[in-house]
């Protein structure tokens, strides 16, 4: 794991626009990883570049997000099959056989999506806090955590004062200053007038927490390939211990890993933890 080289930054034309993506490409073994609502693909930058030898590694800014340009019209987060729909697509031009299919939060759940829907795609699956709303919950009103995203501050007067912003503060607490500069270069754009905005517009942050499918888990019971579920047990987990077992219930031979202390955002706070978990499905199918 010593290469920690810069990856190179694509673009995939698809009929409705742009699929923007980084990669490091190898001749080695497919990886693809998604990120997590309001985030991007070069948020995870570090985490994943240390696993450059190992894999062609694959990471696609989501629709609405980062340098991706696909249109967001009301509803298009529905349950989010749309992202499944988008990876599925992209999958199919990036790789010419099964890839590895790693995610965080939200990007968890589009790829086990379309591990359940294309399992001809898929040859594993690791799932990092995976967001398993239980029943009970998706019948409740909306979270504020959708609310309170539809009013994040979208513009900065500079990439240096969004950091000095997010330093240590809210949902950034405990991020490295690489990854947090990192997630704000691949996820902000010029605006006419010299400032710089959050390439995921509040608005489809909101709707994106608004329109989680409710338990997810159970695509579980659809899963063929090997499968590693890491979660926290920490603050704001959006796995819990029930919905963790309800998808080892489905999928008895899943790897269940639990990270003591880890919050919804373990990959940053426990990078080598995951980096581990992932090469355990390096060169294998089990």
């Amino acid at each position: 794991m010593d290469d920690v080289s810069e990856p190179v930054r694509k673009s995939l034309s698809v009929a409705e626009g742009s699929i923007s993506y980084i990669a490091w490409p190898r001749q080695a073994q497919g990886l693809h990883f998604a990120h997590a609502n309001g985030f991007n693909a070069q948020t995870y930058a570090t985490l994943l570049a240390p696993l450059a030898d190992s894999f062609s590694i694959v990471a696609s800014d989501l629709r609405g997000h980062g340098h991706t340009e696909l249109p967001t019209p009301p509803g298009f987060a529905q349950r989010w099959q749309i992202f499944a729909d988008d990876l599925t697509g992209a999958l199919q031009c990036f790789f010419s056989e099964p890839v590895l299919l790693a995610g965080h939060s939200m990007g968890a759940i589009a790829s086990l999506m379309v591990a359940a829907s294309h399992p001809e795609l898929v040859r594993a699956l690791v799932l990092i806090e995976p967001v398993f709303v239980p029943p009970v919950i998706g019948e409740r009103p909306v979270p504020d955590i959708a609310e309170r995203a539809a009013k994040r501050r979208a513009i900065f007067p500079s990439q240096a004062a969004m950091q000095d912003a997010y330093v240590g503060r809210g949902a950034f607490k405990g991020w490295p200053d690489a990854v947090l500069r990192d997630y704000i270069e691949g996820g902000t754009r010029a605006t006419s007038d010299g400032q710089i905005a959050l390439s995921c517009e509040p608005r489809v942050e909101a709707e994106d927490f608004r329109s989680s499918p409710v338990a997810a888990y159970e695509h579980a019971s659809r899963i063929n390939c090997p499968v590693t579920l890491i979660r926290g047990d920490g603050p704001g987990s959006t796995c819990g211990a029930e919905e963790a077992a309800a998808f080892v219930a489905r999928k008895p031979d899943t790897r269940l890993i639990t990270v003591s202390g880890a919050s919804h955002f373990l990959p940053m706070e426990y990078p080598d933890i995951v980096r581990r978990h992932i090469l355990a499905h390096a060169g294998t199918n089990t």
